[in-house]
């Protein structure tokens, strides 16, 4: 009877072994996006949930980023999950490892590149202004425990540009955002060099929201478009300068 019960439990568990190396990449991208909340969603998956392949893209489409992935075993037993991040064919990124699990998430090595739109997503669409340029977001060692971390990361903001809604646009140069863990969400400074505008604040992302509070001031010989495109965004004071506020919160 025991070698019986034996040879059921080794046939159940290469049963559930094929039914896993062949479940589709689609079931792992569908739990990816419920992971990930409103903003992003992982389409057009192909493969299995241990090689696949998809695109990172915003719900309205308005940005889309290629991404391939290898998930490992081993941290399965432990009740987590790793993705190891794989550059599609000529892509740079995104590169790096993800490790998900049910207190938090730790990445090694991430980098990902994508367009400015993606700032957008990020705001919930609740963004008073157009994201033009590329960013590239980097982590080489970033963990999140509960409201406990350490590590951060790096966004770089290329060819910065903010649109208003009349189509005028004004150009930021270089932002450079550094966030480290912070009472369980990312903070801190947000700057910027060259551009017609100079930056100065900060930022604080979290599961539920994020925020911006800085200060965008007109550089000497700014032209007449980047004041305007200011004065759009908010009351200018005397010296042409904008205090913005912006909160996006997530359900």
């Amino acid at each position: 009877m025991g070698r019986l019960a034996a040879l059921v439990l080794f046939v159940l568990v290469v049963a559930v072994v094929v039914l896993a190396l062949q479940a589709p990449a689609s079931w792992l991208a569908h739990r990816v996006s419920l992971a990930i909340g409103e903003s992003v969603r992982v389409i057009d998956a192909e493969g299995t949930v241990w090689n696949g392949r998809g695109v990172l893209a915003s719900p309205d489409g308005r940005w889309k980023v290629p991404v391939a992935w290898h998930l490992k075993a081993a941290p399965l037993i432990r009740g987590e999950v790793e993705l190891e991040l794989v550059a599609q064919a000529g892509r740079d990124t995104p590169r790096g490892t993800l490790r998900l699990s049910r207190t938090g998430f730790t990445a090694l090595g991430l980098v990902l590149d994508a367009p400015a739109t993606v700032l957008e997503s990020a705001f919930a669409g609740k963004s008073p202004a157009a994201f033009g340029g590329d960013v590239r977001l980097e982590a080489r060692e970033l963990a999140m425990e509960g409201a406990v971390g350490r590590g951060g990361l790096t966004l770089r903001w290329e060819r910065a540009r903010l649109a208003s809604s009349d189509g005028r646009s004004v150009s930021l140069g270089t932002v450079t955002a550094t966030l480290a863990p912070q009472d369980g969400a990312l903070a801190g400074r947000i700057d910027n060099n060259g551009g017609e505008v100079a930056i100065d604040g900060t930022t604080r992302v979290s599961a539920r929201s994020v925020a911006l509070d800085a200060r965008l001031a007109p550089r000497p010989g700014a032209s007449e478009s980047a004041s305007r495109v200011l004065a759009q965004l908010g009351p200018p004071d005397a010296n042409g300068a904008v205090h913005l506020q912006w909160l996006s919160e997530r359900r």
